[in-house]
């Protein structure tokens, strides 16, 4: 009998297609023909095994617990001498609008008294890092005290939730001030928990205090020639509520994002490098 290792490398079609011509083949390589590409496949899978499961586990990754407060109603009252939201001689009392706010909570420092449960930046000296954005219509104002400003929160149950900051920007040009506080009206309890990390839908609640919302934004700027003094405008308003949210943002923190892509590119990369040597 003749063994396969000494069979001629050549093949044929099937003993039931005798009749049909044979066609010759190619020796199948051996090992030492071309480097061996198994080590360097097996580290690109478990390199990309290793992103896709950190890519799935982001959520639960450390992060920085980021609240958001915001309220939409109605302006009762003020004046837009910047034109954020009007144009010229038109009013913004009776316009509808919505204020949102964002206040990472890594640096406050937190307080109970009783059934008040706050925090906030001013006692500890923490960074401020808060974001607020009002829309009116079309027009939208966004902005972000330097990290020297003040902020803060806090939650009564069953029915109070406020939370403010301070603070200027823009080399000092502009000076804001801002609140959203809501207290719900009615028997009908909105949260009985003091903890933050929750989500508070206020839905047709009753402001004893009239307004829901206060925001005053003063800009000052040099005008030339000196002799007229500096120049100074303000937008301020207050404004009613019919709709309230506040509830937790949970946001990865900036270095595990940026080490995720790192790796991402670095998989595209050693891909790519394994096309261009095929």
């Amino acid at each position: 009998m003749t063994h396969l290792s000494k069979m001629p490398v050549r093949a044929c079609m099937p003993l039931s297609m005798a009749g049909s011509r044979c066609t010759p083949t190619k020796a199948p390589a051996t090992p030492g023909d071309f480097p061996d590409t198994r080590p360097r496949k097996a580290s690109m899978l478990a390199l990309r095994n290793a992103i896709l499961a950190g890519l799935l586990a982001l959520p639960a990754m450390a992060q920085a617990t980021v609240i958001e407060f915001s309220v939409s109603g109605i302006i009762a009252q003020g004046v837009d001498e910047l034109h954020l939201f009007s144009s010229y001689d038109e009013s913004i009392v009776g316009k509808p609008y919505t204020m949102k706010f964002l206040l990472d909570t890594a640096t406050l420092a937190e307080t109970n008294s009783g059934t008040i449960h706050g925090a906030s930046n001013a006692n500890n000296g923490g960074a401020l890092y808060f974001s607020g954005e009002i829309t009116m219509g079309s027009r939208s104002y966004r902005w972000s005290p330097a990290l020297d400003g003040y902020a803060s929160m806090y939650l009564k149950p069953t029915n109070s939730a406020l939370m403010h900051s301070y603070g200027g920007y823009g080399d000092g040009r502009h000076e804001v001030w801002s609140m959203i506080e809501v207290y719900a009206g009615g028997s009908t309890p909105y949260f009985d928990s003091l903890e933050f990390e929750q989500r508070i839908e206020f839905k047709d609640f009753v402001d004893p205090g009239g307004y829901s919302s206060q925001f005053n934004l003063t800009y000052t700027a040099p005008r030339y020639p000196d002799d007229h003094g500096a120049y100074v405008a303000t937008t301020n308003f207050v404004g009613t509520g019919t709709y309230a949210l506040w509830r937790v943002r949970e946001v990865p923190e900036p270095a595990q994002v940026g080490m995720l892509l790192a790796g991402v590119a670095l998989l595209a990369v050693m891909a790519r490098r394994q096309r261009s040597r095929a």
